[in-house]
């Protein structure tokens, strides 16, 4: 275990170990300023001297790998789960609105073409924006608590015209499924001949509507394997609920949001560029550690046949919302839900019972709370949060929580720890 160390203007220095840290808090030397990961602040003076650390990271649409290392040790290494709820958040949020100004309430004109952030250039979408914002967070959360000399970062490209058809030729890359139409409507229609492909027995009308199968708040796209000709009747239907298409997620979600974080992080950050097949080798074939974001990370980091002491403890993150917006449910909005402290609590608040230690993810006004780890595993149902009741850490956007690193390859297991 390492103890993360600032000199007394908040700059970072190299860590120490944790009997070192004790003595200084002991000695009256230093501070705590944070619990996780343990970071101390020293009072007095310092030499300064730093080593040269190096920081990578593995970049990704839902996961978030990122190591350091120096002296042949890995010194830091975390794993961020990234937001993916951000559409459904801001439609849910839309709807709010939009039910506001049907009450009985003070006019609110409807709005819409006139807001800056929308015409602005360059704009990206809320959802990409909140996991690029998640990816440069990391990195300042890193460059906080250690003197990072250089940084590297693995970056990935994608065929998406190879994912969608595996056995494209050099030549079909310039005759698409478009080719010849006018646009992706007509290819539609043309493709489903003209029928409505609900597979309803029922009446069906003449006019045909293109559908898109996963909503474009979903994270749906508009790509034609995405879009199934549907005729007026049972368009309306469908959204209405009185029935349900079954279809299949795109492949190139991911792949096309890897693509843009890739351009966006180039634009705003200085660091060295790797790729995916380096970074597996060096893990697989150097290192001998189980596929993960953070051993990933620590791969990256390393120099071609270079090994590394690993670290035993990973920091486990997550991004979450700053609030909770939602302050009633029911048909008329008639039960209040309890968004601000509850016996001192918030949710997400992470605290310590003798029934278990872990964030909270339900209130109950009983005094009885439902605890999770970071992970979202279940810790308890309902536990008694009134007596020896500890909270460990405040509600923050960045939950964070040390947890056990993945036994790399090859390690005897002890018996003990198999069972568990």
């Amino acid at each position: 275990m390492l103890a993360y160390v600032l000199n007394k203007h908040g700059k970072p220095l190299m860590p120490c170990k944790a009997a070192k840290a004790r003595k200084l808090l002991k000695a009256g030397e230093a501070k705590v300023v944070k619990r996780t990961p343990f970071t101390i602040k020293l009072l007095h003076g310092s030499s300064g001297h730093t080593q040269h650390v190096v920081a990578g990271m593995d970049t990704g649409s839902k996961h978030v790998g990122c190591a350091a290392i120096a002296n042949g040790k890995v010194i830091y290494q975390s794993e961020v789960a990234l937001r993916t709820d951000v559409s459904k958040k801001m439609q849910q949020r839309a709807m709010y609105r939009r039910t506001r100004r049907n009450r009985k309430l003070r006019y609110r004109p409807a709005r819409w073409l006139n807001r800056a952030s929308m015409r602005k250039e360059g704009r990206l979408a809320p959802s990409l924006k909140s996991k690029l914002d998640s990816h440069l967070r990391e990195k300042k959360q890193v460059e906080a608590i250690l003197p990072i000399s250089h940084w590297k970062v693995e970056t990935a490209s994608f065929d998406i015209h190879k994912i969608t058809n595996p056995i494209v030729t050099s030549a079909g890359y310039q005759q698409g499924a478009l080719l010849g139409y006018y646009n992706v409507k007509a290819y539609v229609l043309q493709r489903d001949n003209y029928k409505c492909q609900s597979g309803r027995k029922t009446k069906h009308n003449v006019k045909l509507h293109v559908h898109h199968k996963v909503f474009r708040s979903q994270g749906g796209t508009d790509a034609p394997s995405n879009l199934i000709a549907l005729c007026e009747t049972c368009h309306n239907d469908l959204h209405a609920g009185k029935f349900e298409l079954k279809v299949k997620r795109s492949k190139t979600k991911h792949a096309t949001e890897i693509g843009i974080l890739k351009a966006q992080l180039k634009q705003c950050w200085d660091f060295e560029e790797t790729f995916g097949y380096v970074t597996k080798f060096k893990r697989e074939q150097v290192l001998g550690l189980p596929k993960t974001h953070y051993y990933d990370a620590v791969s990256i980091c390393c120099e071609d046949g270079e090994l590394v002491q690993q670290g035993k403890h990973v920091l486990r993150k997550r991004h979450v919302a700053s609030g909770d917006y939602q302050q009633t449910k029911g048909i008329r909005s008639e039960k209040r839900i309890p968004v601000g402290k509850l016996f001192g609590l918030k949710k997400h608040d992470f605290v310590q019972t003798p029934q278990g230690t872990g964030f909270v993810k339900g209130k109950r006004s009983s005094g009885y709370f439902a605890l999770e780890t970071i992970l979202g595993d279940k810790v308890h149902a309902s536990a008694n949060i009134k007596k020896n009741t500890v909270r460990i850490s405040a509600r923050t956007t960045t939950l964070t929580q040390l947890m056990e690193a993945a036994i790399p390859l090859g390690t005897k297991v002890p018996s003990i720890l198999a069972v568990n």
